[in-house]
């Protein structure tokens, strides 16, 4: 229920928060293995934290229809194979950094090679359920395993994607929160720290984080947000 109290976390050990000014809902978490990094996170209250803060190429709409989200429109080939999205201009992380198509080759470059500097040793587990492979990794009959062929800078605002096959869900897989895009650069830098309380988690979404420590997570509205911004923070208390 929203309150103009300050955020104060009611826990056993009395650990309080910074002061959050305005309107404030509260939920309290089950996890205890919060991971805000979305692209290796399987869990159900990392992923729906991570939906807050961080936006995809596409989101849905309430009866479940593929919308605008980072990308304003997009053009799909007749063979189904090329998808051409035309990025929304003018967006910017939480950090700073302006959204380009290199910053959409790089996310989607890091989720599909495992030979990407940025890939790690993470397993991307929804990745591998939802386009079925990683790049160099063929079935029985030598085609490619992923249905993700790859993906080409057109200009700064506009990027294609190659399909190996046609996948008539192709544009709900890309709104699945595990998809939303980060700033590489600060991955580059905070590695295996990135998306934990140790690191960041910096996205395109209509909330950032702005507290995160034993007792609780506070996720504020983001003032570079491109769409309607939110009218209160978000806390979410840790079991």
């Amino acid at each position: 229920t929203p309150t103009d109290a300050p955020a104060v976390a009611e826990t056993p050990n009395e650990v309080a928060l910074p002061l959050v000014s305005g309107p404030l809902t509260r939920q309290t978490l089950t996890s205890t293995n919060i991971e805000l990094d979305p692209a290796i996170t399987t869990d159900a209250d990392s992923l729906m934290i991570c939906d807050y803060v961080y936006d995809g190429l596409v989101g849905l709409d309430a009866a479940g229809n593929p919308v605008p989200a980072l990308a304003l429109d997009w053009l799909v080939s007749d063979d189904q194979l090329d998808y051409v999205f035309y990025l929304r201009p003018d967006v910017t992380f939480h950090s700073g950094t302006v959204l380009n198509a290199d910053i959409v080759l790089n996310n989607f470059n890091r989720w599909f090679d495992p030979e990407n500097p940025l890939h790690g040793d993470a397993t991307y587990a929804t990745w591998e359920k939802l386009l079925k492979g990683f790049k160099g990794e063929t079935l029985t009959d030598k085609t490619p395993k992923s249905t993700f062929d790859g993906i080409e800078k057109v200009n700064d605002l506009t990027v294609l994607i190659h399909l190996t096959r046609p996948e008539p869900n192709f544009l709900k897989i890309l709104a699945d929160p595990a998809f939303g895009l980060i700033d590489v650069d600060i991955l580059a830098v905070e590695g295996a720290r990135y998306g934990t309380a140790q690191g960041s988690a910096v996205g395109t979404g209509s909330y950032r984080l702005t507290v995160w420590n034993d007792a609780a997570l506070v996720l504020g509205p983001s003032p570079e947000y491109w769409g309607d911004l939110p009218t209160q923070s978000l806390q979410f208390d840790l079991p």
